[in-house]
């Protein structure tokens, strides 16, 4: 049994008999390519993992990785080596009793807004209209980078100046576009995309080749984009919808409005995603609350 059999085995198991979604699919893929390159530095075969090893590599991965991030990896390594074990009939499956991961609580990782314009800048370089547009979608409408890859034509409103989006549980949402984000689409969509389209798609994002995009796609344009540039930053399309939703409250939006932009069914999700600044939590509580403006007056 080794990795490259075992994988292409999983693949065709979870794509024609279990019938996983595509996105499913490559988010699977995708953690247990992590997972292979970690086992394969430390020399160890994929028959030799047991339990500990697993819980070990969960724990690093806690350690600097997001808690949905290492939820979505638990998830895929034990899908995998519950095939495993049901497809090359062994003994003991290691990833039946891995242990709970505790959530660790992060604040959000932000992009400062200097670098972001740098980002969305033109600079004469190749398919930037295309970049352009697609990076400042995800930083200006605070998308996710599924909803993006997954933006269809009927749901941009342009003239109106806004995208409704289909995000999480196939749940709606409208959000406003700033009208250079509007200029930046169009711009795209008419000279660009237009040259790029092979078909009836009706995907807003596609490659140069008439492909739509994907998230790796994203992910590593925005990395590309920002060596190019000279932007020395740790970058994720994720940091450019914490910097959207951070923008917003630091600009003094409510709580209750950035959670609808996000897509958020629970507002603690909001609170956790964002963060003020002290200095504005200071200013708010001073002005605000009224314990605060009565205490000191001589009565």
């Amino acid at each position: 049994m080794n990795w490259e059999d075992a994988i292409k085995n999983y693949n065709s198991h979870i794509k024609y008999v279990d019938r996983k979604a595509n996105q499913t699919i490559e988010n699977y893929l995708n953690d247990l390519k992590h997972y292979q390159n970690y086992f394969i530095e430390k020399k160890v075969e994929l028959d030799e993992i047991d339990t500990k090893m697993i819980n070990q590599y969960l724990q690093e991965l806690n350690d600097r990785c997001s808690n949905a991030t290492v939820l979505r990896a638990k998830t895929s390594i034990i899908s995998f080596h519950k095939f495993l074990s049901q497809y090359y009939k062994l003994k003991v499956n290691p990833a039946s009793s891995i242990q709970k991961i505790k959530k660790i609580q992060r604040l959000p990782k932000t992009i400062n807004l200097n670098a972001i314009n740098i980002i969305l800048e033109e600079n004469h370089s190749e398919h930037e209209k295309f970049h352009i547009a697609m990076f400042d979608v995800l930083y200006s409408c605070g998308l996710r980078v599924s909803e993006l890859v997954n933006l269809n034509l009927n749901q941009l409103f342009l003239e109106q100046g806004y995208i409704r989006v289909i995000g999480k549980g196939d749940k709606e949402r409208v959000i406003p576009m700033a009208d250079v984000t509007r200029r930046n689409l169009k711009s795209y969509i008419d000279k660009e995309r237009f040259l790029w389209l092979k078909n009836k798609s009706n995907i807003v994002f596609i490659k140069p080749d008439g492909k739509p995009i994907n998230r790796q796609y994203v992910y590593t344009s925005l990395k590309q984009r920002c060596k190019r540039l000279g932007l020395d930053i740790d970058i994720s399309p994720h940091k450019l919808r914490h910097s959207f939703a951070t923008s917003l409250l630091n600009g003094g939006a409510d709580l209750r409005i950035v959670q609808e932009l996000l897509g958020h069914s629970d507002i603690s999700t909001t609170q956790i995603y964002t963060h003020v600044e002290g200095k504005r939590m200071h200013e708010a509580y001073n002005k605000f609350h009224p314990m605060n403006k009565d205490r000191g007056k001589e009565k």
